[in-house]
């Protein structure tokens, strides 16, 4: 698709992590686009400290390095959202059935395929970076740890190469971030909203551990999700405290 020279990548046969190797990095000399890539990943960071369940060469993990000085400190879930449309917009070539698990799963049906962890990182008013973390099921068919997993191999039963599956997931992010570079009010909430599981429909949820029904009406500046409730209340959930029902 574009110039695959604007991306600095650094490769490792195994890393812990990458996203570790990245925060322990000098990113003051790193260019914008490093992506550190590891062949295997043998503690692969998850949402609140979980681990990433990744088969050694079957899958894609990543981190990319942004440094997204251009958006303001109040509106930082919006790298949140740039990931998830560029990975759902990738998936959706190839995949019907896609969507985005708030806050940045992404599923096939009510299937996982890709874990996102951003970590950012803030000084005074303005971005320092933005570490994204990226796992994505690739070729991997059996799974020992991961509840509810699925790959692209399992939903098309076929392989795919990792290098044009890499190069290509990160040109659709680059595409959304530059977009949003250009232009900073694009309103990809709205686009975010749209494609998110459960969004404006009836589901149940456990919320502080107690079960409720209500449907996703909207996301505030910070990533929480609100929910409209039966009786009319909103809730507004920060990750800790708020699972899916299936």
């Amino acid at each position: 698709m574009n110039d695959r020279k604007k991306y600095n990548i650094l490769k490792f046969s195994s890393l812990d992590s990458t996203q570790t190797y990245l925060m322990s990095s000098d990113l003051s000399i790193l260019p914008e686009w490093t992506v550190v890539l590891a062949h295997e990943q043998k503690k692969g960071r998850g949402q609140i400290n979980n681990l990433w369940e990744t088969e050694k060469g079957k899958n894609l993990t990543m981190s990319i390095l942004l440094k997204p000085n251009f958006i303001n400190i109040s509106n930082q879930f919006l790298i949140t959202q740039v990931l998830s449309l560029g990975i759902y917009d990738y998936l959706k070539k190839y995949i019907q059935d896609v969507s985005i698990k708030w806050p940045n799963d992404i599923y096939i049906g009510k299937k996982k395929i890709c874990g996102i962890l951003v970590n950012n990182k803030l000084q005074g008013e303005e971005f320092s970076y933005s570490i994204c973390g990226i796992g994505l099921n690739v070729n991997q068919t059996t799974f020992s740890l991961a509840p509810n997993p699925t790959s692209i191999k399992i939903e098309l039963g076929e392989d795919f190469d990792l290098l044009n599956v890499i190069y290509e997931l990160l040109d659709y992010i680059f595409y959304r971030y530059n977009r949003l570079k250009i232009d900073t009010d694009i309103d990809y909430k709205k686009e975010y909203l749209s494609r998110l599981l459960n969004f404006n429909i009836w589901a149940k949820y456990l919320y502080e551990d107690k079960s409720v029904e209500a449907k996703i009406v909207d996301v505030n500046e910070y990533g929480y999700l609100k929910l409209l409730k039966r009786d009319k209340t909103i809730i507004e959930a920060e990750l800790k405290k708020l699972k899916f029902s299936f």
